[in-house]
């Protein structure tokens, strides 16, 4: 969230698919977990599909993108993101509804520590508290309920049934569906480049997929 304020939405896009490379080269270097060519096909072409999404169908932008701290940040927070999931394997034995209630704890004593470092500190917090319009609050209220909570049950679990290598390839379809939503929610015209994109990134699963199951 806060590499927004400082890189573009389509460095950010194009940046978070390391979530899936990241945790295919850990759980090599961890565990020796074997990638299969049509895996690394497969992870290729969402990919590319992501690319095509960010950049608005032309592939040229890419090498016109300015790089600053925004991105770093991005790269820094797909690899925690990366340990994240390799590190669910670990997840101690119990209801999920327990194991999330102890993650939710442990956000909220780190969310005192960045709101003090990056926040302006905790008096700015209530500062600000009283400034937030009703859309904001319809904003805070649609991350809490679905990317922070539902959205990592899910993972959670999902991670628990394929392993972290199969379950952040998904991620990817994060743009995809953003682009679902600019076209339903806001408006947007579906592009040619939207159609090929979702295919590319569908395809590129449906192999990735594929290739796990024929053996």
């Amino acid at each position: 969230y806060v590499a927004a304020h400082f890189t573009s939405g389509v460095n950010i896009a194009i940046e978070q698919v390391a979530v899936n490379i990241f945790v295919m080269m850990l759980n090599f270097a961890l565990f020796r977990t074997a990638v299969r060519s049509l895996q690394i096909l497969g992870v290729l072409l969402t990919i590319l599909g992501v690319a095509l999404t960010a950049t608005h169908g032309d592939l040229g932008r890419i090498l016109a993108l300015e790089v600053n701290a925004g991105d770093l940040m991005v790269i820094v927070a797909s690899l925690a993101y990366a340990f994240y999931s390799i590190g669910l394997r670990w997840k101690p034995q119990t209801h999920w509804l327990s194991f999330f209630a102890a993650a939710v704890a442990a956000a909220i004593v780190a969310s005192f520590f960045y709101q003090q470092v990056i926040g302006g500190g905790i008096g700015a917090f209530f500062t600000q508290l009283p400034q937030i319009t009703p859309t904001g609050w319809a904003i805070v209220a649609y991350t809490v309920i679905f990317p922070s909570v539902c959205s990592q049950i899910l993972y959670v679990r999902g991670v628990e049934l394929i392993g972290s290598n199969r379950a952040s390839l998904f991620v990817n379809l994060i743009p995809i569906f953003g682009t679902i939503g600019s076209v339903l929610v806001l408006g947007e015209r579906l592009e040619t480049f939207h159609l090929l994109a979702a295919g590319l990134v569908i395809i590129g699963i449906v192999l990735a997929e594929w290739s796990v199951r024929r053996t």
